[in-house]
């Protein structure tokens, strides 16, 4: 009988700083594959916790893939992205691409300039009469811009926040839910460590009054469930009535809204 396995043909993948990732395009990219016992694909169970990764921050970071089967057994697999900036990631595949991709690109690259050129000369000829009115538009043009840029930076940050602590919600509530199958203390407190190493950190990064709150939060049931780990899934499920809690759970992304839902079952 097969083995639940799950693969991946890359394990380090250069990624455009500030870039967001689109995780059903990065399991393409890294040639991800899960396969079960029975040989069934398990491809699209995949989980990528990507709670480490800081798109706005040069470096490389280590991403853990894992997938479940009905069965409860589990596989896990590591990748690294490498966070830097776009140029240097479009130089990389340029010089890595096959002489037929750099001739396409090339062709693409005049046409896409002539395009450019024949554009700006019409759009010249229409508007020289009134070019200063439309810099001065141009200027409180940008302005607004500047503003909207700032504000969806604040609005990012905090998704970002809730979508953390959402996934670390999760992995506290997967631990807890694999403690009721094999009773295993050890790897319960194993798991915990993790989570709470992981809240700690936001803890720490984070300057949101209200997400410091809910890590407060979360540390506590942490503690509850080694405690009490027989009670540990209901402990976590309680979180959800806490105040602020529902901004968590409407702002994780649909892949952790869906992995929260497996281990409630």
């Amino acid at each position: 009988m097969a083995k639940l396995q799950i693969t991946a043909a890359r394990h380090y993948l250069d990624w455009p700083l500030h870039q967001t990732i689109n995780q059903t395009d990065l399991i393409q990219q890294l040639g991800v594959h899960a396969s079960g016992n029975n040989g069934e694909d398990l491809t699209g169970k995949v989980i990528m916790n990507l709670t480490q990764v800081n798109v706005d921050q040069q470096g490389e970071y280590p991403v853990m893939l894992s997938v479940m089967d009905a069965s409860g057994q589990s596989a896990q697999d590591s990748i690294t992205l490498h966070v830097r900036p776009a140029a240097e990631v479009n130089n990389q595949q340029t010089m890595t691409a096959t002489p037929q991709q750099k001739n396409g690109k090339k062709r693409n690259w005049l046409i896409a300039v002539l395009v450019v050129i024949i554009l700006l000369l019409v759009w010249w000829g229409v508007s020289a009469h009134n070019r200063a009115q439309q810099q001065e538009q141009a200027a409180n043009n940008d302005q607004q811009s500047s503003q909207i840029s700032n504000n969806s930076s604040s609005i990012s940050k905090l998704t970002s926040d809730n979508q953390k602590l959402a996934n670390q919600v999760a992995e506290l509530k997967g631990a807890a839910k694999q403690y009721q199958r094999d009773h295993d203390q050890q790897a319960l407190n194993n798991r915990l460590d993790q989570v709470q190493s992981k809240t700690e950190q936001l803890q720490n990064q984070t300057s949101s009054s209200t997400t410091k709150n809910n890590v407060n939060e979360v540390t506590n049931v942490i503690n509850q469930v080694r405690q009490d780990p027989e009670n540990g899934v209901s402990t976590v499920n309680n979180l959800k009535d806490q105040p602020g809690f529902s901004k968590v759970w409407d702002a994780v992304s649909e892949r952790v809204s869906t992995w929260l839902n497996r281990f409630s079952n």
